[in-house]
């Protein structure tokens, strides 16, 4: 139960801020209200996990023959793993954001935590009726942020795309469901059928972005730190719950090749526009994609821990390195321990992850392993890169930025500490897969400072073939293409000539279904 008081702290935290707003609109302590709330929240988020699993039933829906399932919250070590580094995340946002003082706003503080309150509500969904109705939510709200926050009409465009391919990936689960009621059984996280397991698998990947790779969820938003890295990773985490549901249920689906392949077409895609980014924040949307490929591909060979391992270290690295806005050489570790932590190595919070890549010979694993590392080039070019450092800054925020982003260090490597296997069951790749993946990015660094000075059009074009976009045009101009002649078959029904038209086209009708009696 004390998951459930963390997300109620979240919660009134937001609505204090927001009453505080309407009665004494000069309120200059909002941020006050937010670090106490996620300070109150995690430490209830982390002592949950000592008694585990807890089954939470919410309420009892009927009839039951309609309603054979009730939102139930199940804690697991799945479910309080991610649900702890979502409150960790919202957590170091709050903390770090000490140095942020021109970006500060406390509508977007509100946001966060309503998100991340809302995002461990999903992962911890006992079953998928549950989930579902957290994505909806989780949907809504995002969709309503970010629209109040982006003005340009084609990003607001972007926005409604991707918000639509979620809601088709939530549909999805309705049909898993139908599939497993044809069968006579409930869709349950416990009892997946093949069929139902292979839709499940489709509706993650359209809501990650990867099955297929649709660019809409890789499309920069112009997002502060705090905010756009929460609405960024809490539909993900929200997610990528389902795929260890999937994973640790074991019944893997006939279509694994396919998977597998847009699984790497997506991870190397995204590798490549993490690399060329302009920035961190740039690439942000990217570098989730990627590692949500990474966590997919775990998830359609059975590897439950695998996939989540690459689902943390997604969320935790990825969240250390986008609120590292503040650098100097000291704090500059802070996100280096951070990407040797996402490498792979034994006894490193990722060694779990490694695992996807030391198991029988794949060919099509091969471009996740490349993938794999050319993110971890991106990763250190990010962390390199020169930024404002705290000079001439007020003492306790010396404190207190330090204390945020080594929060998400702490939470990475207990829970990689938690996952890690047993060394002796542990098969002779799996020592050396994430060294394997270290030299090559090593080799990749080389590359690139030796065609530093060339012109990257070969990259732009494998970008532009990687990415579908191509694809989704063409889509996209036969629909309007369609969309055109209907309206013009529609004016000329409206027309005076209209019922001439409507006869002609019953006769030709009738003269079709005649010939094929």
């Amino acid at each position: 139960m004390l998951i459930l008081f963390s997300i109620l702290v979240l919660l009134i935290s937001s609505m204090a801020m927001m009453i505080m707003r309407l009665v004494r609109p000069r309120f200059a302590f909002h941020w006050i209200i937010a670090a106490s709330g996620t300070l109150a929240a995690w430490p209830l988020a982390i002592v949950a996990g000592l008694e585990l699993p807890q089954i939470i039933p919410l309420s009892t829906w009927q009839p039951e023959n309609l309603f054979p399932t009730s939102p139930t919250l199940l804690v697991d070590r799945f479910s309080w793993a991610y649900a702890l580094a979502l409150t960790t995340l919202v957590l170091a946002v709050m903390l770090t954001d000490v140095v942020r003082a021109a970006e500060a706003d406390w509508k977007d503080w509100t946001s966060c935590l309503v998100l991340t309150a809302i995002g461990i509500f999903a992962v911890m969904a006992g079953n998928p009726l549950t989930l579902l109705l957290a994505w909806m939510a989780i949907d809504v709200v995002e969709l309503l942020v970010v629209l109040s926050k982006v003005k340009k009409s084609a990003l607001r465009e972007w926005v409604i795309v991707a918000f639509s391919a979620r809601t088709f990936g939530s549909l999805l689960v309705i049909l898993a469901a139908i599939l497993a009621a044809a069968q006579g059984q409930a869709l349950t996280f416990s009892n997946l059928l093949v069929e139902a397991n292979g839709v499940l698998l489709l509706a993650a990947g359209f809501r990650l972005g990867v099955l297929p790779l649709h660019i809409p969820l890789l499309q920069s938003l112009p997002l502060k730190r705090g905010l756009g890295t929460i609405s960024r990773v809490v539909p993900v985490a929200a997610t990528l719950i389902l795929l260890a549901r999937i994973a640790a249920n074991q019944h893997i689906s006939s279509l694994i090749p396919v998977f597998l392949g847009f699984a790497a077409l997506a991870a190397i895609y995204s590798g490549v526009t993490w690399l060329l980014a302009r920035d961190e924040l740039d690439g942000r949307p990217a570098w989730f994609v990627g590692m949500a490929s990474l966590s997919l591909a775990a998830a359609v060979q059975g590897q439950a821990m695998a996939s989540l391992s690459w689902g943390l270290s997604g969320i935790l690295g990825g969240g250390l390195l986008f609120l590292f806005s503040t650098r100097n050489k000291w704090l500059v570790w802070f996100p280096l321990v951070g990407m040797i932590a996402i490498i792979g190595l034994p006894f490193t919070p990722n060694w779990n992850g490694a695992q996807l890549f030391s198991g029988r010979f794949n060919l099509l694993l091969l471009p996740l392993f490349v993938a794999h590392a050319l993110l971890l080039v991106g990763f250190t070019r990010h962390v390199l890169r020169s930024e404002p450092n705290l000079n001439g800054v007020e003492k306790w925020i010396w404190f207190i930025y330090p204390l945020g982003l080594s929060s998400l260090l702490v939470t990475l490597f207990t829970l990689g500490y938690w996952m890690s296997p047993p060394s002796q069951i542990v098969p002779i790749q799996g020592w050396f897969t994430g060294l394997a993946s270290l030299g090559l990015a090593g080799l990749l660094v080389a590359l690139g400072r030796r065609w530093k000075n060339t012109s990257p059009g070969w990259v732009v074009v494998l970008q532009s073939l990687l990415s579908l976009n191509w694809l989704y045009r063409i889509i996209w101009g036969i629909y309007r293409l369609i969309s055109r002649l209907l309206g013009t078959f529609t004016k000329l029904l409206e027309g005076e000539g209209g019922v001439l038209w409507a006869l002609l086209l019953l006769g030709l009708i009738f003269s079709l279904l005649s010939r094929l009696n």
